[in-house]
């Protein structure tokens, strides 16, 4: 990768131009501001993931989210190490252009890729059984090696395209939609909050990417420093801003209402009890309900739950 060079080409002296930096022990540190957004949001990955795990009380959902969530605290990181803090001296220090990536980058965003693919495989576990879980779960491991094979290789051969922001995104994008499809189907039919928790996580993630592009895209980074005499606020800034509160969200909102859809062992099969009872009591002719002789009992077949009779015998 030390062909790829910075676009436009940059020398370290013009690096510290476009940027914040400040030198402390013979060591050129930058973004004092950017860098500890970024590991604030590091270890709040990795906090929220230790959280998921305490509270998982054996669901399967947690588990996953817990592992996405150390995953991309992990990766934020690698990202915060070399496109923050220690730019310069990865990509400027000692030559005379500056690089455009680094390994930390490469790494960052393979481990990204694999937190997404996590995130996806908790909410199939949360939200689908059977073939569309084993679907889902088959996607997101696939989706997780190509891009991490793709990835390698371009960092080996210097294939720009491939070791791009724009390519992860590609590849992340399929599955946060496939979060939202299935989280709002669920919702539209059973009304349950986590459901609803769900599609407010992946709403916020779309909504802080956008927020990210339109900022690159205006220039904003540029036009508000200034060349050195305003105030430095990059689209990474405002990216790591949002993540921030997407983290926050889903540990305040999304932790305890995620659970397995079928539980294991002889559990009652809470969500589809509840969308039996729904059934029912909709219902002013329900074949399972008799009131003949005051007794009211419903069975479900194939069940291991059945629930209490109550008899008001007249």
């Amino acid at each position: 990768m030390n062909e790829l060079l910075f676009e436009p080409l940059t020398t370290p002296e013009q690096w510290c131009e476009i940027q914040p930096c400040f030198e402390i022990g013979g060591v050129t540190f930058t973004q004092p501001l950017g860098s500890i957004l970024v590991y604030l949001l590091a270890l709040l990955w990795i906090a929220g993931g230790v959280y998921f795990w305490r509270i998982r009380e054996g669901q399967r959902s947690r588990e996953w989210m817990a592992l996405a969530l150390v995953l991309g605290g992990i990766g934020a990181g690698l990202a915060g190490t070399s496109y923050q803090f220690l730019g310069y001296e990865l990509k400027c220090a000692g030559r005379d252009l500056c690089l455009w990536t680094h390994w930390f980058e490469v790494g960052y965003m393979m481990l990204q890729a694999a937190s997404a693919s996590a995130m996806l495989i908790a909410v199939a576990t949360a939200c689908t059984t059977g073939a569309l879980r084993l679907g889902l779960v088959i996607y997101a491991v696939a989706n997780t090696v190509a891009y991490i094979a793709l990835a390698t290789y371009g960092a080996l051969t210097a294939a720009k395209a491939l070791i791009s922001f724009e390519l992860l995104m590609l590849f992340a994008a399929p599955g946060l939609l496939l979060i939202l499809v299935i989280a709002a189907v669920r919702w539209l039919r059973d009304r349950d909050s986590m459901d609803l928790a769900l599609i407010g996580a992946g709403v916020w993630l779309i909504f802080t990417i956008a927020a990210y592009s339109a900022y690159l895209a205006a220039g904003f980074t540029l036009s508000l420093w200034k060349g050195g005499d305003g105030f430095y606020l990059s689209e990474n800034d405002v990216l790591h801003i949002g993540m921030i509160l997407f983290i926050a969200y889903l540990v305040a909102v999304v932790a305890h209402r995620l659970r397995d859809n079928a539980p294991s062992g002889g559990d009652v099969v809470e969500r589809s009890t509840f969308r039996a009872r729904r059934k029912v009591e909709r219902s002013t002719t329900s074949p399972f309900t008799s009131t003949n002789r005051g007794i009211q009992c419903i069975s479900f077949a194939g069940s291991a739950s059945r629930w209490p009779c109550s008899s008001s015998a007249s």
